[in-house]
């Protein structure tokens, strides 16, 4: 469930608070016990983030195999590895980088050049009127135009409003897991991907 509301109809510039939260304080205990070898700590975070990972990996991939293949090498790399993993407050966000790196190894093209996503890799979502109107009262005839200038971002603009909006990632977050150069990059990335959905929304 979204963190922030999509509203690309306003002229304000996204805003992120970095405030800690609760559920951030549990993930960090969470995962200093998968870490000092808890195995139900790693059955949790299996149990509770996969549907995630494979909802994640479906869009940058769109393919079933490749996607619980992906997972499955994740978690088999942390398991062997985790006395040598390092901490975190978000486990959500270390997974979904772990399982972007995997994906991206298995597509040669992007290997070769990440910026050839913008291009050849397409990042697919969309916003369910049920998700919509939890935040504001749409018409779904505005959800309908909403979802078709989303489908007519680039990847790259696609992927970014989908951190931001979707997984409640801060700027520096989404820096790291799409390989921008800094965050005023990415900020301009994301008013650029707004800025086009206004538009287009007239």
């Amino acid at each position: 469930m979204p963190q922030y509301k999509l509203d690309p109809f306003s002229s304000e510039k996204p805003n992120i608070s970095n405030l800690e939260s609760p559920k951030l304080l549990k993930d960090s205990v969470l995962w200093d016990d998968f870490r000092n070898g808890a195995d139900a700590a790693f059955i949790q975070i299996y149990e509770q983030f996969f549907d995630s990972l494979y909802a994640f990996g479906m869009r940058l991939s769109q393919d079933e195999s490749q996607t619980k293949d992906g997972i499955q090498e994740v978690f088999f790399d942390l398991r062997r590895l985790r006395h040598k993993i390092g901490p975190t407050d978000n486990i959500k966000f270390y997974l979904l980088k772990c399982l972007k790196r995997k994906l991206q190894r298995q597509f040669s093209k992007w290997d070769q050049k990440r910026e050839s996503l913008d291009n050849s890799q397409d990042f697919d979502f969309a916003i369910s009127h049920e998700q919509q109107l939890i935040d504001q009262q749409l018409s779904l005839e505005r959800i309908e135009k909403l979802n078709k200038a989303i489908s007519m971002l680039s990847p790259r603009k696609k992927e970014i409003i989908y951190y931001f909006f979707y997984e409640g990632f801060s700027y520096s977050q989404i820096q790291e897991i799409m390989g921008l150069d800094n965050v005023k990059t990415t900020r301009n990335l994301m008013y650029k991907a707004l800025g086009f959905l206004r538009q287009t929304l007239k």
